[in-house]
């Protein structure tokens, strides 16, 4: 007797069982139809809900999210929070509260749960009974809470952003409390974040205070940095505040702080944020003061900031210094901030001068301004081997249509 392959009696099973599946494929379970078409109510019901808040039909909202949280599918978490946002519109923040905490109780794992936090913090504030920021875990919740007991209390508001400040709170809490607290014109607050400026309650927090209440207080806040810049001894801070100066706009005391600053690092940053403040006329004044000639160095760099009225400074320091090393690099600096404006001067001073250095460093302005057309033309009236070259050499690096006919002529000569 013959016995058929395993593999073989597994392919028929197969071939004869495939119409019974397919049509047993076609039939769904009662549950499955349902689940659908309930899911299919609660979608209708939710965009029903969601076009009465639109419209600002509160009681309809809240009657149809209501019937949605009843259904327990889910779409109910969402429509207990839309229910309780409805309430509060339609004048009913007790009942919206009691939704919030039936969405606690019912759903604690809810997303919507910060949702509804941020709603009673809004009602407990307008009721007079503002959230403490420290009974909140959530730290979007906590900054609500922070700003809602600000503009409802601020007295009772000040030692919770101590108490954040100063306890075990996240960097990003921390931070946003001291930018809750740099808004207030209070004596007080302005009180307290000074003492955080100078490094008193929390120096780990001391230079963001430094920025922040310079970026919103600005011109406001010059007293209280010179303060913190007196009685410093930490670089950073010392730094923080200089790059502050810039931020509110206080040109003299970055000129007070170059001129008496014993660190250089510092007095550096002090020209350099003159520079981008676009202070060009002190920083004129500067330079022909200084006998240092890093300090001079320095303010060349820092004029390239200054944009336009820098070039200016810089066309004059490049025909005027007597220092070859300050000359080649305000010549540099000339051709970065001048662009194709700075040609002229740059042509004038390479006619005038016989020095083959000063000629490079011109040669290296022009390619810095991307001015390939005069440094043709230089090129072709240059005798100098070495300073055509170098001119040459220059163009080679260039993007320019000009550049690239001007190699081309010299290979084919």
């Amino acid at each position: 007797m013959k016995t058929t392959p395993l593999f073989l009696t597994a392919t028929l099973a197969s071939v004869l069982l495939a119409p019974c599946l397919f049509a047993a494929s076609l039939i769904q379970p009662a549950s499955v139809a349902d689940e659908f078409s309930s899911a299919m109510q609660n979608d209708s019901l939710y965009a029903d809900g969601t076009r009465a808040i639109n419209e600002g039909r509160w009681a309809d909202a809240g009657e149809i999210f209501s019937k949605l949280a009843q259904q327990h599918g889910e779409r109910a978490e969402g429509g207990l929070y839309w229910k309780a946002y409805a309430e509060n519109k339609e004048g009913q923040p007790a009942l919206a509260l009691q939704t919030c905490t039936q969405l606690r109780s019912a759903y604690p794992k809810s997303r919507w749960l910060n949702e509804c936090g941020a709603l009673e913090i809004e009602i407990r504030g307008k009721s007079g009974y503002p959230v403490q920021p420290q009974a909140e875990q959530d730290v979007e919740l906590k900054l609500l809470a922070l700003n809602a007991l600000m503009q409802q209390d601020e007295s009772r508001a000040l030692p919770a952003i101590q108490q954040i400040l100063n306890g075990s709170s996240s960097d990003k809490l921390k931070e946003r409390a001291l930018f809750v607290l740099a808004q207030s014109n209070s004596k007080q607050a302005q009180d307290l974040i000074g003492q955080i400026a100078h490094g008193q309650s929390n120096p780990t927090l001391q230079v963001k205070a430094i920025r922040m209440f310079a970026a919103i207080r600005g011109k406001e806040s010059v007293d209280l940095l010179a303060d913190v810049y007196q009685h410093s001894s930490n670089d950073e801070v010392k730094k923080a505040v200089l790059q502050s100066y810039l931020v509110s706009g206080s040109p003299d005391k970055l000129v007070e702080a170059a001129r008496g600053e014993s660190n250089p690092q510092l007095a550096k940053t002090a020209v350099q944020s003159l520079g981008a403040l676009g202070a060009t006329a002190q920083l004129q004044t500067l330079y022909r003061e200084t006998k240092s000639v890093e300090t001079k160095s320095n303010i060349l760099s820092g004029l390239i900031a200054a944009g336009p009225k820098g070039a200016d400074v810089l066309g004059a320091i490049a025909t005027s210094e007597q220092d070859p090393g300050l000359r080649r690099k305000a010549i540099r600096n000339l051709g970065i901030a001048g662009g194709a404006s700075a040609a002229p001067t740059l042509l004038t001073t390479y006619q005038n001068n016989s020095d083959p250095e000063t000629k490079k460093a011109i040669i290296e302005a022009l390619f810095l301004a991307n001015d390939a057309h005069d440094l043709i033309t230089l090129a072709k009236s240059e005798k100098d081997p070495g300073l055509k070259q170098k001119i040459v050499q220059q163009l080679s690096l260039m993007q320019n249509k000009e550049a690239t006919a001007y190699m081309i002529e010299i290979l084919n000569k």
